[in-house]
């Protein structure tokens, strides 16, 4: 959410623990600044400012019995969220409860470390142990988990057990991992470098990518992008969400190089107790606009996933006749990192209820429903998602996946007793190492072979969507004989990279001129064509211009809805005489800003249609 769009109120001091950082906790509480009566103002005073979030923290907000009444004036005075922050040492089952019926939706559950090592950070013997049993409430009674580590120095040499731990602990409960770099501290030893700091974010991410957990930077105490180095910084784009024209921030400020930073309009700078402990810190300008565009978000939270949430586009069904497809985002994390995804996937998972809507609208409108992501194997409640679909539409209900944990057989099972008709899947090479070098996930090619050896042999319609880019288009035709080879029921749908998005990079090394890849395009459909596997999606938004598709290859015959590519593609003067124009995309206007638009082609007498 967006900062300014949420509020933070203390509910008072004290606190159970001493974590070696804590600048809040006191030993004594003011009675005037405790009382129920002055904690309800200051949330109505937030409320009225415009919050839409409200947090309550302390101290440890659960030493308060009247911390679910607190809760549910928030509610009542208009908070659409409540997040409580709280170590959960003093959440039972009972308590746990009476947050949730309070409105409580978020727990944010400090965990310095995994294991007895938490002990020794917070200094308090036996901690843990009752830490893990709140959590336990706290998802029990149905609340979403965020779990807050901190960047000092008692903590870095825990942070890569956090991430197995609290997967195996709470599953699906925990939404994500909010990370913190706090630059004033009780004890400065505590305090950490940028460089420091940089480090622990890497190996954290390291440990939470391949459990398929969602990381995102504390707006409150941020590490700045800057400091990591330009190779580092996509991998930990993820975490952050910067949105344009954030108000300043007292206490930081921008220094000189931040000038050469294409970020300037949407991060506070440095805060100057940093820079008064430390001197200015090893920074790295975020000079890059593809970076730029990757870290950036146009709006809040909320707003950014309703955006995201469903897409709409035409599809020609096998009769012929065009259809709209609904893609319905059920989660936005990923346990892959394909450089070209257009999807926000550190965005939080959208409200159940949101998703459970925009299925049931897809079907009163008679679309065809594809559940998608990020990966949406991810989320927990897939199956009953697919059933729904499948109860309120008369079209088969299509899963886009990397069935990398589809390599779990039970669950494909699960999938298509629920109804699952088409399972559209992402292989994007024909080896392990390309496929995992396109994917940035080591290992995962193994997985999605052996989830696609499941989705085969369950008579699913199978679709294998290979993304042509850069990295991999000399392997297209192995990956069509594989196909050949080892699922023959299965098509092969060739998708052409395009920066379609501010996400996606405009990038040379990762989207290749069309007259370069096509060659290897024209013989994975001619030999397709020969070992019998349908080579499909060249007329799709994702595919290619019309006038380049491989000759033989059919057409569609109806014209495109107006209005379907959302000012997305250009036509150019060849389009305007073109015969195919009508039921063309056109060109990329990221593409066109690379390549140019030279490759396009008039077609005046069309002999091939659909």
């Amino acid at each position: 959410m967006n900062p300014s769009r949420t509020a933070t109120v203390v509910t008072h001091l004290r606190c159970n623990q001493a974590c070696l950082w804590c600048t809040r906790r006191a030993a004594v509480d003011d009675p005037r600044f405790v009382r129920a009566e002055a904690v309800r103002a200051r949330i109505d005073a937030a409320v009225t400012e415009g919050a839409r979030e409200l947090v309550l923290t302390g101290g440890e907000p659960t030493m308060r019995a009247d911390l679910p009444a607190l809760a549910a004036h928030a509610r009542g005075a208009g908070a659409e969220r409540v997040v409580v922050e709280t170590n959960a040492t003093l959440v039972d089952e009972a308590h746990a409860g009476a947050l949730a019926r309070a409105g409580v939706e978020v727990a944010r559950v400090n965990v310095p470390a995994w294991g007895n090592a938490s002990d020794s950070v917070t200094r308090d013997p036996g901690g843990f142990a009752r830490s893990r049993s709140g959590l336990q409430a706290l998802a029990k009674a149905g609340l979403t988990i965020e779990a807050a580590v901190t960047l000092v120095r008692s903590t870095l040499e825990h942070l890569a057990t956090i991430p197995p731990g609290l997967a195996a602990e709470l599953g699906p409960a925990l939404r994500t991992i909010v990370v913190g770099f706090p630059v004033q501290a009780a004890d400065d030893r505590e305090l950490v470098s940028f460089e420091q700091a940089a480090s622990a974010v890497l190996s954290l991410e390291r440990a939470a990518r391949p459990l398929g957990l969602a990381l995102r930077m504390s707006p409150g105490d941020p590490l700045p992008p800057c400091a990591f180095a330009p190779r580092d910084l996509p991998r930990v784009a993820r975490l952050y969400t910067m949105t344009p024209g954030s108000p300043a921030r007292p206490g930081w400020s921008h220094v000189p190089l931040c000038d050469a930073c294409t970020l300037r309009d949407r991060c506070p700078g440095i805060a100057d107790a940093y820079v008064a402990r430390a001197g200015l810190p090893a920074m790295h300008p975020v000079d890059d606009d593809r970076m730029r565009r990757r870290l950036a978000m146009a709006s809040s939270v909320g707003e950014q996933i309703a955006r995201e949430l469903v897409s709409r586009n035409p599809f020609t069904d096998g009769h012929g006749a065009t259809v709209v497809d609904e893609t319905i985002r059920v989660v936005f994390r990923c346990n892959q990192s394909c450089t070209f995804c257009f999807v926000s996937t550190h965005l939080p998972a959208p409200p159940r209820q949101d998703v459970d809507a925009a299925i049931r609208a897809a079907g009163a409108r008679d679309a065809r429903i594809v559940l998608s992501g990020g990966e949406p194997t991810l989320d927990p409640g897939l199956v009953e998602w697919v059933r729904l679909a499948r109860s309120v539409s008369r079209r088969e209900v299509v899963l886009q996946t990397n069935a990398v944990r589809l390599d779990d057989a039970s669950l494909v099972a699960r999938l298509v007793d629920a109804g699952l008709g088409e399972a559209f899947v992402s292989l994007h090479g024909a080896t392990a190492a390309v496929s995992d070098a396109v994917t940035e996930a080591p290992g995962t090619f193994a997985r999605t072979v052996a989830g696609i050896d499941h989705l085969h042999a369950s008579g699913v319609r199978l679709v294998l969507n290979y993304v042509v880019c850069e990295k991999n288009r000399h392997e297209l035709v192995d990956h069509v004989r594989a196909v050949a080879a080892r699922w023959p029921r299965a098509s092969v749908n060739v998708s052409f990279v395009a920066p379609s998005s501010d996400v996606v990079p405009r990038d040379r090394g990762l989207v290749p001129r069309y007259s370069d890849a096509l060659p290897a395009i024209g013989d994975a459909v001619a030999e397709g064509r020969r070992l019998g596997v349908p080579t499909v999606g060249f007329e799709s938004m994702c595919g290619l211009p019309l006038c380049l598709v491989p000759e033989g290859v059919a057409t569609p015959g109806a014209a495109l809805p107006e209005g379907f590519d959302a000012g997305e593609f250009v036509k150019t003067t060849e389009c305007a005489r073109c015969a195919l124009s009508p039921r063309c995309w056109g060109l990329r206007r990221g593409y066109a800003e690379m390549h140019g638009t030279s490759e396009l082609r008039a077609i005046e007498t069309p002999d091939v249609t659909a």
